[in-house]
């Protein structure tokens, strides 16, 4: 499984996995009702949106897993700045890995690429928006050494020399 940056052609195939992901994480808040809610509505969903798409790619934040032609997870993020004491934040707006690749470091493996790439270009903090009922992402952000506030929000010290990436 290769994990590397994010680039256009993947545009469709990230999108289809991204909004399968969505659903499956819904499918209880919607009611697996996810053809009544508006199209534009579904359209704009997701950092793959069609809207929202380029400035990720354009960022160099961005990752994928591939293996044999095929996208088995993704991450989204950016650099913002100046953000509360922060000069260079890297937001992690969403991630996601195929119900049939999970558990095999894929997810470990694309957000530890995203915090390294992110230092690198001089981000100060990590921050990731987890859902309280998502265990499995808690348990990741824990794991790669993520401070959690309220198991809402993730954040991790970029400057921090123990930090191993």
């Amino acid at each position: 499984m290769e994990i590397r940056p994010l680039k256009l052609k993947d545009a469709e195939k990230v999108r289809e996995l991204e909004i399968k992901l969505i659903r499956e994480y819904f499918a209880t808040a919607i009611k697996n009702k996810w053809e009544e809610l508006p199209q534009e509505w579904r359209d704009g969903l997701g950092a793959s949106s069609r809207g929202r798409f380029k400035a990720y790619l354009d960022g160099g934040l961005c990752f994928v897993a591939e293996e044999d032609g095929e996208i088995y997870g993704f991450i989204f993020a950016q650099m913002l700045h100046h953000v509360a004491d922060s000069d260079n934040m890297l937001w992690i707006e969403n991630m996601g890995v195929h119900p049939y690749a999970r558990r095999n470091a894929i997810g470990y493996r694309l957000l530890r690429e995203a915090l390294r790439k992110g230092r690198e270009m001089g981000a100060d903090v990590a921050h990731s928006m987890i859902q309280p009922d998502n265990a499995p992402s808690i348990m990741l952000h824990k794991k790669i050494g993520f401070f959690m506030d309220r198991r809402e929000v993730a954040l991790m010290d970029l400057k921090d020399p123990k930090l191993r990436l």
